[in-house]
C-alpha cells in the first residue's frame, strides 16, 4: 500500500511520522504527490471535527468571539471560516514571497481556513488555551509591519495564533508560529508549551481536549469534554 492507502486504512501517525522524518525529501515524487494527499485527507477530517466541535459548543451555551474572562473587545471572523479565493490568493503571495509552505499548513489553509475557537461560558474554566490558527493574511500583516530590509536569507517566523495568555486578554508572550521557508510535511508549532509539530498539535487540541488543549493543565476535570470528542474522526 501507498503512504495515502496506509492513511485510509488507519495508520494516522505512523504514516504522518514517515513523513516528517523525511524532511525535504517528502519534495521528491512519487513520495510528494502521496505526501501532499495525506495531507489534504488530514485536513478535510480536521475541518470536519471543527464542523462538530462548534456545533456542539454552540449547543453548550458557548459564546465565540469574546475573551474567556466574557470581556468584550475581542476580533474574530468567526469559529471557523473557510478558505476562499482570497485565502489562496494570499497562500499564493505568501509563498511567492518566502518559499515553501509546509504541505501541514498549506493544506490546512486551503482545506479548513482558519479556526478561531476564542470565547466564554460563565460555568467554564479560563486558561484553556482554544484553539486558533489563523489564516495566511495574519502572516502577511505581519511581514508587512516588519523592515523592509529584513534579511530573508534566514528563515522568518510568521505568526498563526496568539499565546495562551492573549487568548485570555492578559499580556504574554510570542504568538505561536512557523518558521518559513520549510520544504517539509510537517513543522514544529513555535512558542507552543507542548513542543509538538502541528498535526500531532492539531490531534492534541481536538482530539484528546474538544479544541481546548489548556485543560491538560487544569486541576479539575472538565466534565463536557466526554461529549464534545465523542465521534469525532481520527486523523
Amino acid at each position: 500500500m501507498n503512504l495515502l492507502e496506509r492513511y485510509l486504512n488507519g495508520e494516522y501517525e505512523s504514516v504522518w511520522r514517515e513523513l516528517t522524518a523525511a524532511g525535504n525529501a517528502v519534495r521528491n515524487n512519487p513520495m510528494y504527490d502521496q505526501a501532499a494527499a495525506v495531507a489534504h485527507e488530514t485536513m478535510r477530517r480536521v475541518r470536519r471535527n471543527c464542523e462538530l466541535l462548534v456545533a456542539r459548543l454552540r449547543a453548550h451555551g458557548y459564546q465565540f468571539g469574546v475573551y474567556p474572562d466574557g470581556s468584550s473587545g475581542y476580533y474574530s471572523e468567526g469559529p471557523l471560516v473557510p478558505p476562499s479565493d482570497q485565502t489562496r490568493s494570499e497562500l499564493a503571495l505568501l509563498e511567492q514571497r518566502l518559499g515553501p509552505l509546509p504541505l501541514s499548513l498549506r493544506a490546512f489553509w486551503l482545506e479548513v481556513g482558519s479556526v478561531d475557537f476564542v470565547g466564554a461560558h460563565r460555568l467554564w474554566p479560563t486558561m484553556a488555551d482554544p484553539l486558533v490558527v489563523y489564516p495566511p493574511e495574519a502572516a502577511l500583516c505581519d511581514l508587512d509591519m516588519e523592515d523592509e530590509e529584513q534579511d530573508l536569507s534566514e528563515p522568518i517566523e510568521a505568526v498563526l495564533a496568539p499565546d495562551d495568555l492573549h487568548k485570555d486578554n492578559v499580556s504574554g508572550g510570542s504568538p505561536y508560529g512557523v518558521a518559513l521557508p520549510d520544504l517539509s510535511a510537517d513543522f514544529l508549532f513555535l512558542n507552543e508549551r507542548h513542543d509538538l509539530f502541528f498535526v500531532p498539535y492539531l490531534r492534541l487540541a481536538i482530539l484528546r481536549w474538544g479544541g481546548f488543549p489548556g485543560l491538560d493543565d487544569q486541576a479539575a476535570p472538565f466534565e463536557p469534554l466526554g461529549g464534545l470528542v465523542e465521534g469525532l474522526e481520527p486523523f
